[in-house]
């Protein structure tokens, strides 16, 4: 069967990897540290913002956020030095991951808050922890004042969204997501639909957005396409010179009359 062709373009990707045949990839705290280092340096060299993490025995999650079409080699760069680091360390040889990485389009950004809970909530669901904050090697902990953030993980959307540390603790205190990834994505593309050749997908300049607007219907309407084109709601406040919550209210008003989407790969 040939393979689905990857979502390469600038945006929202939750990204997962697994050890070889099921083993693990980390053994002990400094293989954490250090996998994290090479996340941050990728980070750097390919310009693109962690907004969540969890790093278990034998796979990894992490949602990123990319400015420019190089997921590809932003994840090569991450798997293929840990994977140097891991087999000198262990005297180990051959391949360390299962295979090519897995990995998700988020089109639409109201299914982050959904994707981050998994991510986060990963621990308990595998039983290495009864409480998220037990476990060191998630964002969790940095989320709620725990730990220092790492610096490619300072820029997420928790932050912003939870700026105070008791809204991110009631935040995280949902009812663990005891589905498995399969299936909140096949649950999330009842309402969707699967959008071929997304690698062309066009992404405009804000300027580009709002150069026609002529009312404030047109107006909510370009904040709601502005925003699926990736667009913050505070880049968007910004440029159009009005508060987040006059955008805020203009996309949820427009999120419940419109399929939101996501791009499975």
């Amino acid at each position: 069967m040939p393979r689905k062709p990857r979502v390469g373009i600038a945006g929202y990707h939750l990204v997962i990897n697994r050890g070889v045949a099921g083993r693990k990839i980390f053994y002990e705290d400094n293989d954490y540290k250090k996998f994290l280092e090479i996340v941050c340096t990728s980070a750097k060299l390919y310009d693109f913002i962690v907004h969540s993490y969890s790093l278990l025995h034998d796979r990894y999650y992490i949602l990123i956020e990319t400015k420019e079409n190089n997921i590809s080699l932003a994840i090569r760069y991450i798997n293929s030095n840990y994977a140097v680091f891991f087999n000198k360390k262990y005297n180990r040889v051959g391949h360390l991951w299962q295979g090519r990485y897995q990995s998700w389009y988020i089109l639409n950004q109201s299914y982050l808050d959904m994707l981050i809970l998994h991510i986060e909530q990963s621990p308990i669901k595998y039983h290495l922890c009864e409480k998220l904050e037990d476990f060191k090697h998630s964002s969790y902990r940095s989320f709620v004042n725990l730990d220092k953030p790492i610096e490619c993980l300072k820029h997420s959307i928790v932050f912003e969204k939870y700026s105070k540390i008791n809204d991110a603790k009631i935040f995280f205190s949902a009812p663990v997501i005891n589905k498995s990834l399969k299936n909140i994505i096949e649950e999330l593309q009842k309402v969707v639909s699967y959008k071929k050749n997304i690698n062309n997908k066009k992404h405009k300049t804000l300027k580009e957005h709002f150069e026609t607007v002529l009312g404030k219907k047109e107006r909510n309407q370009k904040i709601y396409e502005a925003y699926l084109d990736g667009y913050t709601q505070n880049q968007i406040a910004d440029f159009l010179n009005i508060s987040q919550a006059t955008v805020s209210n203009s996309i949820k008003k427009l999120l419940k009359t419109n399929k939101p989407e996501i791009i499975c790969i």
